[in-house]
């Protein structure tokens, strides 16, 4: 039965000493038939000095396979964080029933009985081998870095993960077999030759559910399981994740803003809200409450095209450029494989292009040329605001005319820096702030964060922030310098339905009122701002689609279906 009120809507309004209880003040009691997994009783969690989820209830039989939803930062990874122990218990008890008999539960966790694959366990692996953000695209850097098939070998297998398949003492024939199983099973098989360094943010993910595949925990929490990865990829992730709920293994936790990424075997559903539970129970249930409805309802907030809303330069650049970008015949190649093959193409003022392709396709490599990340920039023919790279041009003379989001720019943040001095380190591109803002460019950035109405992220410290609020941050971070281009890599991962609508039309708005041009990568097609004029697709390292993106086709009416790219 869900655990809700019909008064939940007003609840914001309310004094919090007079809102109802929504969780039951008791654990459920379950059939004889099944045993405890997880408790949660009377839990009140610390966090940053204040109380979340005061009094907190909730029991995970073992049959059963749940999934968090919310909004960002309504604190559903702080939620997961307690499953796994990694947050300061104020009140209460969480209990762990995995031993065989279950017992009467205990308040530890063993070494691998439970395995998370999240943004954070992402940013550990990168962060392993590269020290900073541009290190994956040096071909001197990650020499240490094992391969894929080696990291599987060497840090999976023998770091006591208590499986009945893989122990320090299987034969190293057994484990490549198993790793090949494991890596056939995800698509991930032509990656085990490939150094972990120079992995794609979704190349990363399918790795770490690889690992986790193959500790064979009691629990495995997939936390946006599905961030970064493209159509195929999810589709075969939701076809693994179906085979986990089926054969039993593993009790599975998923943690998603976004009801249509919600695994069809889930058969639980907690509501978040605000650091609180405000519903849960048997998934069919509390879908049809109103919290899921109104994510997909939320209207981003009516911006008025008033110049103001948008922070005008000090000094407006008057320059005006026949050629953003240009690429003659690009190719890099890292290892002996071609990353991109043969690249021909022109991006003029006034265009903004979507970037597209499958996981590996070769977009951020193509990205990290345009940015001067890449030193084998020159050795191609790149021509960036009318300018041939390698002609006296400085990595600064490119990056001031650029503004630039991306899923691993996140990772390298130091975790005392504030959501404010993210924003300001735009002004330097630094990754952290080591430089004194002027009073004017601090005006700048605080109405940056007020045109993206988060001013109350400015004072946080970053590492505190949801992943969707570390992007928003980040997007406040690439307008400060109002940009001539705007590089935008999956700038919506990550985000709930609400924060994406805002987003996408603020884009829309700026785009359409400032003379900005903008590159898009996506791997979804309700997240295409509509002042994309041009489509570029990339397959295997090669151009497979190039030129004015095609007018949507009108959806029949009650379709569901995405609009075309």
């Amino acid at each position: 039965m869900v655990q809700n009120t019909p008064e939940d809507k007003d609840l914001k309004n309310q004094d919090a000493s007079q809102r109802p209880s929504l969780i039951a003040s008791q654990p459920p009691i379950l059939p004889a038939s099944q045993h405890l997994s997880v408790s949660f009783e009377d839990v009140t969690l610390r966090v940053d000095g204040s109380l979340q989820f005061e009094g907190t209830n909730w029991t995970m039989a073992s049959s059963q396979h749940w999934a968090i939803i919310g909004g960002n930062g309504s604190g559903m990874s702080i939620l997961a964080d307690a499953v796994c122990r990694r947050i300061p218990i104020f009140r209460g008890q969480i209990r762990y029933y995995f031993d065989d008999p279950p017992g009467e539960g205990r308040t530890y966790l063993n070494p691998g009985e439970i395995h998370r694959i999240s943004n954070k366990a992402s940013r550990d692996l990168l962060r392993r081998y590269a020290g900073y953000h541009q290190a994956r695209w040096q071909s001197f850097e990650g020499e240490d870095a094992p391969t894929v098939s080696e990291f599987l070998i060497e840090e999976a297998i023998p770091s006591g993960f208590p499986s009945a398949q893989v122990t320090p003492s299987v034969d190293p024939e057994t484990c490549r077999a198993l790793i090949a199983e494991v890596a056939g099973r995800l698509g991930i098989s032509y990656l085990l030759d490939r150094n972990l360094i120079h992995l794609s943010n979704g190349e990363g993910r399918k790795v770490l559910m690889a690992r986790a595949l193959m500790a064979e925990p009691k629990m495995l929490i997939l936390d946006d399981p599905f961030s970064g990865l493209d159509t195929d990829s999810r589709e075969t992730f939701r076809n693994v994740i179906e085979t986990l709920f089926g054969d039993g293994r593993f009790q599975v936790l998923t943690i998603t803003s976004r009801e249509d990424e919600i695994p069809k075997g889930t058969t639980h559903l907690l509501r978040v809200e605000g650091g609180r539970i405000v519903a849960q129970g048997p998934k069919e249930e509390v879908l049809k409450t109103a919290f899921p409805k109104k994510l997909s309802r939320h209207q981003p907030p009516q911006i008025q095209s008033d110049p103001s809303r948008f922070p005008l330069p000090s000094v407006p650049d008057a320059v005006r450029y026949n050629t953003l970008v240009e690429m003659e015949n690009t190719s890099v190649v890292y290892h002996g494989t071609a990353v991109l093959s043969g690249i021909n193409w022109r991006m003029g003022p006034g265009e903004n292009w979507a970037l597209l392709g499958h996981n590996g396709a070769g977009k951020t490599t193509l990205l990290s040329l345009i940015l001067g990340d890449n030193p084998q920039a020159y050795a191609n023919r790149i021509t960036l605001f009318d300018r041939l790279r390698g002609t006296g041009e400085t990595i600064w003379d490119i990056k001031r005319r650029i503004g630039f989001v991306s899923p691993e720019l996140q990772l390298f943040y130091k975790r005392d820096v504030t959501g404010m001095e993210v924003v300001c380190s735009g002004f330097f591109d630094s990754v952290g702030l080591y430089r004194t803002c002027s009073p004017e460019q601090e005006e700048v950035a605080r109405r940056w964060l007020g045109a993206l109405e988060i001013e109350a992220l400015a004072s946080r410290q970053f590492s505190s922030l949801s992943a969707g609020e570390q992007r928003v941050v980040l997007l406040a971070r690439a307008l400060v310098k109002n940009p001539v281009l705007l590089v935008l890599d999956e700038p919506c991962q990550g985000l709930d339905s609400g924060h994406r609508k805002h987003i996408l039309y603020l884009l829309d708005q700026l785009c359409r009122e400032r003379p900005v041009s903008m590159i898009f990568v996506t791997h979804h097609a309700d997240e295409m701002p509509k002042v994309i004029t041009h489509v570029l697709r990339l397959a295997q390292g090669h151009i497979v689609e190039c030129g004015k993106r095609k007018p949507p086709i009108p959806s029949k009416i009650g379709s569901k279906g995405n609009r075309p790219l």
